[in-house]
């Protein structure tokens, strides 16, 4: 590690990882961590041989990546990664998507990525974490082959955990897959990453200020049962200090990078030990898929993930500032909190018809939300011991929320964007709307959006309120 300043249990010391979470989880509701080994460092790269000799199960090695240069301490990085196999091993490469532009992970290129990688003795992914979860998937459905990871950006949290971010019928969807064998991550890789990049990767740890109180509501309100407070525990401290070296990372300063790195790569484990992505992912990664959702469907570029994540983690604050100081538990009518099936689904098409005519993305986004509309059904009496005892629980959301303008302050420094007119690229003005307005109508989690839809309070005029809010906050649009 580059210091000994790191406050929390380092990721790469993976048996501390574990002896943490045990005696954090007493009866065993965490999930045992699938990861063999994990190498954080600034001359890592040399060791992949080693560490693909280690859990390789036959002679051939199959490197996958994409067409997006790379570069290593000057060099050119997918080269030297192909000699430095070369030199050990019988490998072959291949290039997913190498006919298009961009890929998003779609079924074709995960299409790609199963014929490729069949009969390899250990899979070597090269890349950010679209390729990654296509060879977590891709490798889950060939038999689990070996895999290893070199990691080319820290702008995702995807790379340590065991899920996978692939597009389904035109809709974004998280799904269960598997842990990769051993991850490696070269501190000089990710200092000759594009800023961006680095910036997104800071900016998908914002979340950590929004997405677990959702977790904590949904189970409060009887929707989610799996709430766990270690994992949460685990991501605040650091989570904390990260913020204070965010002007390094404009820097490019490796010490700033070892931090972001480990927490980026904690929380991708507490995310598999959790089994979902709740721990970091509430209402606004729902506004960012939505977003993702419409360009797809366009035709237009995405920006990065992270970067967009960022952006809307300071309106979902402001969401949640609103609700926390303004919610009164004797003025909610429960009687008109809970819409019929045949509203919802309705809502739910015309929703998505404006991005898909056809309803593919309706059918998709229908079958998960009438799953959630079900529990919720079920869930009053739940609801009705949240709103009597409003006052503890408001104190607790409270101490889990950052306010939007130390969210905007932290993504300055590190000179991300804080506003969707500030990613590359924009996002136009109505689709921001339109994603805030429909985010909850996109899947099966409960998240404030949806408490505050079902108090008659997540609408047109309150989208409004939250952008205008965030404007102030030193984001918005």
């Amino acid at each position: 590690m580059m210091g000994s300043e790191f406050p929390a249990i380092d990721p790469a010391d993976l048996e501390q990882v574990r002896s943490a979470l045990r005696a954090a989880d007493p009866e065993g509701r965490l999930a045992p961590i699938g990861l063999r080994r994990i190498v954080i460092g600034q001359d890592a790269l040399p060791m992949l041989p080693a560490i693909v000799t280690e859990v390789a199960r036959g002679p051939r090695i199959v490197l996958v990546m994409d067409r997006t240069p790379m570069r290593r301490a000057g060099r050119d990085l997918k080269p030297d990664v192909v000699r430095l196999l070369e030199e050990h091993f019988a490998s072959n490469v291949v290039v997913i998507g190498a006919d298009r532009s961009e890929i998003h992970g779609e079924e074709r290129d995960l299409e790609e990525v199963k014929v490729a990688v069949n009969g390899a003795g250990c899979v070597v992914a090269l890349g950010s974490g679209t390729i990654t979860d296509l060879c977590k998937e891709g490798t889950r459905q060939a038999g689990n082959l070996p895999l290893v990871v070199v990691q080319t950006a820290a702008s995702v949290n995807a790379f340590s955990d065991n899920m996978a971010v692939l597009v389904k019928s035109g809709t974004k969807r998280t799904m269960a897959s598997r842990w990769v064998d051993a991850l490696l991550i070269d501190l000089q890789i990710l200092a000759d990453t594009p800023l961006p990049m680095t910036q997104a990767g800071f900016g998908d740890l914002m979340a950590v200020w929004t997405a677990p109180a959702d977790w904590y509501l949904a189970s409060l309100v009887g929707m989610d049962s799996s709430y766990h407070a270690a994992p949460v525990a685990m991501l605040r401290e650091p989570a904390h200090a990260l913020l204070g070296r965010a002007a390094g990372l404009a820097e490019r300063r490796l010490d700033a990078l070892d931090w972001l790195a480990r927490v980026l790569t904690l929380s991708g484990l507490t995310m598999g030990a959790t089994g979902k992505t709740a721990p970091l992912s509430g209402t606004e990664h729902l506004v960012s898929h939505l977003i993702d959702m419409e360009a797809i469907q366009s035709g237009r570029p995405v920006a990065l993930h992270g970067a967009q994540v960022a952006v809307a983690t300071i309106l979902a604050a402001a969401a949640w500032h609103i609700f926390l100081n303004e919610l009164d538990p004797w003025d909610v009518a429960l009687d008109r909190a809970f819409a019929s099936p045949e509203d919802m689904e309705s809502a739910v098409r015309a929703a998505f018809a404006t991005i898909d005519p056809a309803g593919r993305v309706g059918e998709e986004c229908w079958n998960d939300y009438r799953q959630k509309l079900q529990r919720w059904h079920t869930a009053r009496p739940h609801v009705e011991v949240f709103l009597r005892s409003w006052t503890v629980h408001r104190t607790v959301l409270q101490a889990m929320i950052l306010p939007p303008e130390q969210i905007a302050v932290a993504l300055h420094a590190a000179g991300a964007p804080t506003r969707f007119s500030d990613l590359d690229p924009p996002v136009p003005p109505d689709v921001v709307r339109w994603a805030l307005l429909n985010c909850h109508l996109m899947r099966n989690r409960f998240t404030l959006a949806d408490l505050l839809f079902s108090l008659g309070r997540w609408n047109t005029a309150f989208v409004e309120r939250l952008l205008e809010a965030s404007r102030v906050a030193g984001g918005g649009l």
